[in-house]
């Protein structure tokens, strides 16, 4: 009953969410085996719109940061802006980079099918149902984090607006709009104040989607890639020699030391353990090559999000600190919550991964090899130097990303804030 009870586990629920928001901004980041190759009309319409506005919606940004600092005028909102402009242009880049890697993500993700066991006993012995959790409820919580980022951010201006001028008429909040940016025309009192909060918030999503859905990708990919690695160590730890096995030591005795039934023995053992050993060498060379391809798709990306957000903490945390409005400063909490939230989100799976990896050279030493033959040997010890050399998630070469990762960036961005503070207050 037990075992009709448990459902078989299908590659693509590792991946619901991340497609989910890659579909809602027109995105189709590979192409699944058996399916017809090509983009509807409607999501061509849904992605080129999107990231057209999203761009309009930066350069204007850009524009008013650029004329604040000129002219010395509203400086504190030109800072508040720049966060703004990192958050999409992460997001814009995200999403455009991965969408530019499309044949070589379709790749990947056909090889990493391929691996994916799809017996239900044998994804017992992988524990796939444990790692389908972790991987449902951390995507899940980080995509609801920042969908109430984004919606907070994109809804509270008008929700204001109606509830106190409208509604109560308790106070005059007047019409704004999500962001602030250069404007070409006067929108207030008219229905083109409509068109652009619509236009904004459309921008709003799309960066949060197009973030959202490649930080949950590469947490798919990694949570597999774990998966697999803990099931090569497992393998090696329990798998028991044949060859000096208590069952060909009993079989020497039974033939009363006959030296072909003896030889014959040994070589069928020697054969068993030597086909063991190919295949897991084989597989965890199958496992480094796609952790090598994982940081070739996605390392370019992560070193943006990286470096971009130590500048984002850093002015989130700026405009916290000079006595925001209450309403602000809750919008101002949540972006500097998922922005740390984000970071911590891929550190957390690069030390997963870096862990796992790892753990395959002391499963090779703790296996009972030393009654194999020396040619058994030998190959353990090459597996086990390679394994000491983790998989680790890239931004490039310039960042080896694990929880240490984490502090170096919190501390980067504190001295950031460090120096715009002190230069707001000798001002």
């Amino acid at each position: 009953m037990a075992k009709s009870k448990r459902k078989l586990a299908k590659f693509d629920d590792f991946l619901k969410l991340s497609n989910f928001f890659y579909t809602s901004v027109g995105v189709r980041p590979y192409e699944k085996p058996g399916f017809i190759q090509g983009t509807s009309l409607l999501s061509s319409f849904i992605f080129y719109f999107g990231v057209i506005n999203m761009n309009c919606m930066l350069v204007c940004e850009i524009i008013y940061v650029l004329r604040a600092f000129a002219t010395g005028e509203n400086i504190l909102q030109a800072i508040m802006t720049m966060s703004y402009i990192g958050f999409v242009l992460v997001g814009d880049f995200k999403m455009l980079y991965v969408w530019s890697q499309k044949s070589a993500l379709t790749i990947f993700v056909q090889r990493l099918m391929k691996m994916f066991p799809l017996d239900l006993e044998l994804q017992k012995e992988y524990r796939m149902q444990y790692y389908l959790s972790q991987c449902t409820t951390v995507t899940v919580g980080f995509s609801m984090l920042y969908m109430i980022l984004i919606w907070t951010y994109n809804l509270f201006a008008i929700t204001q607006y109606f509830i106190y001028d409208k509604w109560l008429q308790t106070r005059v909040v007047g019409q704004e709009l999500p962001y602030t940016m250069f404007y070409v025309w006067d929108w207030r009192d008219n229905w083109s104040y409509y068109l652009m909060y619509f236009l904004q918030d459309v921008a709003g999503y799309t960066s949060a989607a197009g973030q959202i859905s490649s930080d949950l990708m590469l947490c798919a990919f990694a949570t597999q890639l774990v998966m697999h690695y803990d099931y090569v160590s497992k393998t090696m730890t329990n798998y028991v020699v044949k060859l000096g096995s208590e069952d060909v030591e009993n079989m020497d005795k039974k033939i009363n030391r006959n030296l072909n039934a003896i030889a014959i023995v040994q070589a069928k053992a020697q054969a068993e353990d030597m086909q063991f050993l190919q295949e897991m060498i084989r597989y965890h060379e199958n496992l480094l090559n796609l952790s090598e391809e994982l940081n070739n798709i996605f390392g370019v990306p992560l070193l943006l999000n990286f470096a971009t957000s130590s500048f984002v903490i850093c002015f989130v945390g700026f405009q916290m600190t000079i006595g925001a409005a209450p309403d602000t400063l809750i919008k101002l909490f949540l972006f500097l919550i998922s922005s740390i939230a984000q970071v911590y989100l891929i550190c957390h799976y690069g030390q997963l991964l870096i862990d796992a990896s790892i753990n395959v050279a002391d499963a090779v030493y703790n296996q009972n090899w030393s009654n194999a033959e020396i040619r058994y040997q030998k190959m353990l010890v090459l597996m086990a130097e390679r394994a000491q050399k983790p998989a680790q998630l890239k931004a490039t070469t310039f960042v080896l990303i694990s929880r240490g990762t984490m502090t170096d960036l919190m501390q980067l961005s504190y001295k950031f804030f460090a120096l715009l503070r002190t230069m707001y207050v000798t001002k």
